[in-house]
């Protein structure tokens, strides 16, 4: 138990995040970044806000693929909506 609670801080503390969103031109999903957000996201982020919410801790990272694998899920939707966001960004 305190291992676990230690890893979590530590995270924290480090702002780890994984982008679990679709692999797109400089970002492979499950990509992990330590101290914030990468370039790429300041690059598209006011034009897909939806691209911020794909970035999360590592902690969230089963349950976010569980609901991810629902299609009425708001994980879903936000996967879907920078899936198209890139396919039309030149």
């Amino acid at each position: 138990m305190t291992s676990s609670r230690k890893t979590t801080k530590n995270n924290k503390e480090k702002n780890v995040l994984i982008y679990v969103g679709p692999t797109v031109k400089g970002l492979s999903r499950y990509s992990s970044f330590i101290g914030g957000y990468p370039e790429i996201h300041n690059a598209h982020k006011e034009n897909c806000p939806a691209f911020t919410t794909l970035f999360i801790e590592p902690e969230r990272l089963i349950d976010f693929e569980k609901k991810l694998k629902n299609p009425n899920s708001v994980e879903s939707a936000f996967y879907k909506n920078v899936e198209k966001y890139f396919s039309e960004v030149k």
